[in-house]
């Protein structure tokens, strides 16, 4: 076997090993989003295949019988079939990384073009196997180009073209090493397309496709490892914004009054909500550092010590009721006591005779459902900033610790309807 062939098929094989090692990382990395990630991980495919195909039809050129006659007809065949359906996966990746779904319906005609102009390579590299248009074989298993083969070289060229003006026209909506790399998908290949006019042996076009491939996966881990990091800050700051809106100057204030007062009136109970008041303190401070779930107990212990030190100042114009018929599950600290001090502040004591919260836990399909109730002034959408950022804190934590939700609605009796629902572990 020729030095140039052996060279081919050890590049390729090596080519093809790199990629599926990649498709493992991606099959178990669940970082991504499922869309891309499907999208990276069929292009990475169809480079393997690629690249294992042009392997076997070096490996079979001028290979004699039935075995080398089928096998060199077959990979090159399938060469150019995994070359146009590259195209088209990367097609894909694009608009991906353009266009939401909700606007692929009013997206540019370029978007359908280049799905047609994938579609048409593949037809055409169909009916070449019965017309010899693109390649044929002389009668040793040799492969030859024929002339419609330019034709082969085109036809991607102008898909390449189409998404260059998608990836020029939208280029602020694309990562800026997301973007390099996708463009040396264009770049490479058509330097190497350059390169076979002239030098005609070397498979550089499937090389340059998967290398820019490869670059392409290496982009998107980077991307994505950079979006993890900022998550994280993001987490980190969105704590501490939750604690500083919790320990409001007001509520301090008013409970350091209250307790000015009993210590005059009442001594015993001034001692009690003293204690009290450190514990919710303490509670609202160590949900700064935490970063896990706690036990659903714990969180209703914290809303227990609020709730009594509001009883304290509001007497009998805060009723509370508790319906708790689940508590063995998790849940992100200072995830309900924000939900009931808005029920509170913002609820029952906008009304003169006050009125009742009822607290309930149960289990719902497939997770727990944490349900407040009131029957105050009713739900109004917050416009205090404070109060929106302590229910978008809410609202985020359990998302991105849990996949929890937060409803939020009024009641047709009046009051308001929240629901926090947990996911079963």
């Amino acid at each position: 076997m020729p030095w140039i062939n052996i060279l081919h098929i050890s590049l390729e094989t090596w080519g093809c090993f790199f990629c599926i090692v990649f498709i493992i990382c991606m099959v178990f990395s669940h970082e991504f989003e499922s869309k891309k990630r499907g999208i990276l991980i069929n292009l990475l495919g169809t480079a393997a295949f690629l690249l294992l195909m042009d392997a076997l039809a070096w490996a079979f050129r001028g290979y004699p019988g039935k075995e080398g006659y089928w096998m060199v007809r077959i990979s090159n065949f399938c060469v150019f079939e995994a070359s146009d359906m590259m195209f088209i996966f990367f097609h894909a990746y694009v608009c991906c990384l353009i266009f939401e779904e909700k606007e692929k319906k009013q997206a540019p005609v370029r978007v359908w073009l280049g799905y047609l102009i994938g579609t048409i390579g593949m037809v055409i590299v169909l009916i070449s196997q019965f017309t010899d248009f693109y390649y044929y074989f002389d009668a040793d298993n040799f492969y030859h180009r024929n002339v419609g083969y330019p034709i082969a070289l085109i036809i991607p060229l102008a898909g390449m073209i189409l998404d260059l003006s998608l990836m020029i026209q939208y280029r602020r909506k694309i990562k800026k090493g997301i973007l390099i790399s996708m463009l040396s998908y264009i770049i490479l290949p058509i330097i190497s397309v350059v390169l076979l006019f002239f030098y005609y042996g070397i498979s550089l076009t499937n090389i340059a496709m998967t290398l820019s491939v490869i670059l392409m996966f290496i982009a998107a881990n980077i991307e994505q490892s950079r979006e993890l990091l900022r998550k994280e800050k993001e987490m980190s700051e969105m704590q501490t914004k939750m604690m500083l809106s919790q320990i409001g100057p007001h509520f301090i204030y008013n409970t350091l009054t209250a307790i000015k007062h009993l210590c005059r009136t009442n001594p015993e109970m001034a001692a009690e909500t003293v204690d009290e008041f450190a514990v919710y303190l303490r509670g609202n401070i160590d949900s700064l550092t935490q970063k896990k779930k706690i036990m659903f107990t714990q969180e209703l212990n914290h809303v227990r010590n609020y709730l009594s030190i509001e009883k304290k100042r509001f007497g009998d114009r805060i009723q509370v009721e508790y319906d708790i018929e689940e508590k063995d599950f998790m849940i992100p600290a200072l995830t309900l006591q924000p939900l009931v001090e808005n029920a509170v502040k913002h609820g029952i004591t906008k009304k003169e005779k006050g009125g009742t919260i009822r607290i309930t836990s149960r289990a719902a399909d497939r997770g727990y459902e944490v349900i407040i109730d009131d029957d105050g002034v009713g739900y109004k959408p917050p416009e205090d900033d404070k109060i929106h950022t302590g229910i978008s804190n809410v609202a985020g934590r359990l998302k991105s610790m849990c996949n929890g939700t937060l409803t939020i609605s009024g009641r047709a009796q009046g009051g308001t309807h929240v629901v926090i629902f947990i996911p079963a572990e």
